[in-house]
């Protein structure tokens, strides 16, 4: 029986593009994060080092040529050659940043990587000994492409990979012949598997905003001699991106709240030992609304209270957020006051009850909004327009609602907050 190919299939490192999404760095993750595009990239070749795998695919956009850094083609380059020393083939098409066309000239590639054209569709047969044990069809990001028609695969025995960039809708790569569709140019996983073929894309090494939440990393491929394929998903990121919903009652009190919260927090850490975790923190409240914990003073003692508890040294959870779900409802009696609230959450209430009535946020973008981004603001998913009233409702009360006061909290409480606030 003949032995596995094994590949890896990786893309999207950005390599220069930093993480955002911080309104704050702490001190003690500045070089983390600063570092994390790059830890993560080199796991992937660390990976195809220990697993001695016969080629590494790259589908595009490693770095960008126009970002001018030196260290990215040099932190490639440095890995090429460790692969070329253990006789591994790399296998590159480019993306929208980094076409190898672009590559320094004064740095020579090793020999065991492979670069294609964006203009046309070149096919490489790899070799096992003498023997072809995959061809691989690529070509670069090319705009005008919307499918994959241009990749015609060879009939008969052996592997067949095509290695592109781009955001192709999944069914419009039907070419037969081809087993695996190498993708590049979407940050979010996806992988479709369907019958002899699979089309995939690996995502971002690394996420790089809240938006790119959740483990990211690369492809690890093997195929037997019966052809079977069998992909398996490799997390590689070093700061992860992890929000968090958690459920409570509206008079929730502090020590109750804060052993919710450990429990999650030490559960995050217990599963996340390879990176550093960044969570936004979403209480979504049940009961009677309550003023008192959406007042920005609480919020803020309670995220202060994360960092300390979690965020600090090498515990490896940093708490960027901590915000209270708008309320499903308002007491009742508000609306019917005869005040500027009481007529405010009328009108608001006129919208939440009957859906004909039209949000015509368009009238508040500026002049600059046209086009498909207008369209986006004027079309309203049924969900979106009821989180939309519920927020412009709290607008109200947050402005026009200052005579309202929290109901006064019994001793216990009281004396339990400033115990805390002591320890602390």
């Amino acid at each position: 029986m003949s032995d596995p190919i094994k590949f890896v299939h990786a893309s999207d490192f950005h390599l220069d593009r930093p993480i955002s999404g911080l309104s704050e760095i702490p001190n003690h993750l500045i070089k983390t994060l600063a570092s994390a595009p790059y830890e993560a990239a080199q796991r992937v070749f660390d990976f195809a080092l220990t697993e001695r795998v016969d080629f590494v695919l790259l589908s595009g956009d490693l770095f960008d040529h126009d970002s001018g850094s030196a260290r990215a083609p040099s932190f490639l380059l440095n890995n090429f050659q460790k692969l070329a020393e253990r006789g591994i083939h790399v296998y590159w098409c480019a993306g929208e940043t980094d076409h190898p066309d672009r590559w320094p000239s004064s740095i020579k590639l090793p020999e065991t990587v492979v670069t294609f054209s964006s203009t046309i569709v070149e096919e490489v047969e790899h070799l096992r000994g003498d023997k072809r044990i995959a061809t691989i069809l690529s070509s670069g990001f090319d705009s005008k492409r919307r499918n994959g028609d241009a990749f015609a695969a060879p009939a008969g025995e052996g592997l067949n990979i095509a290695l592109t960039h781009g955001d192709f809708e999944s069914t419009s790569l039907k070419t037969e012949n081809i087993h695996y569709w190498a993708m590049g140019g979407k940050h979010k996983a996806t992988r479709l598997d369907r019958s002899g073929s699979v089309v995939a894309w690996p995502g971002t090494t690394q996420g790089r905003h809240p938006k790119e939440s959740g483990a990211c990393g690369f492809n690890f491929i093997r195929v037997d001699s019966s052809g079977k394929i069998k992909v398996q998903s490799v997390s590689c990121d070093r700061v992860r991106w992890l929000p968090q919903k958690i459920a409570i009652t509206e008079n929730v009190g502090v020590l109750e709240l804060k052993e919710v919260l450990s429990e999650r927090a030490l559960k995050i850490i217990a599963d996340t030992t390879d990176q550093i975790v960044l969570s936004r923190w979403l209480l979504n409240t049940e009961g009677n609304f309550n003023p008192r914990i959406r007042q920005e003073e609480w919020s803020s003692e309670i995220l202060e209270w994360l960092r300390d508890e979690f965020g600090r040294g090498d515990r490896g959870l940093w708490s960027t957020k901590v915000d209270v779900e708008t309320p499903k409802s308002l007491p009742m009696e508000w609306y019917e006051e005869d005040t500027i609230l009481g007529e405010y959450l009328r009108a608001v209430g006129r919208y939440q009850s009957d859906d004909s009535l039209k949000l015509n946020l368009h009238e508040y973008m500026p002049h600059t909004v046209k086009g498909d981004m207008m369209a986006s603001v004027a079309h309203v998913t049924r969900e979106r327009r009821d989180i939309t009233l519920r927020r412009a409702a709290m607008v109200g009360v947050n402005y026009l609602a200052s005579h309202k006061h929290v109901d006064e909290i019994d001793h216990d409480e009281v004396d339990e907050i400033d115990d805390l606030r002591e320890a602390s």
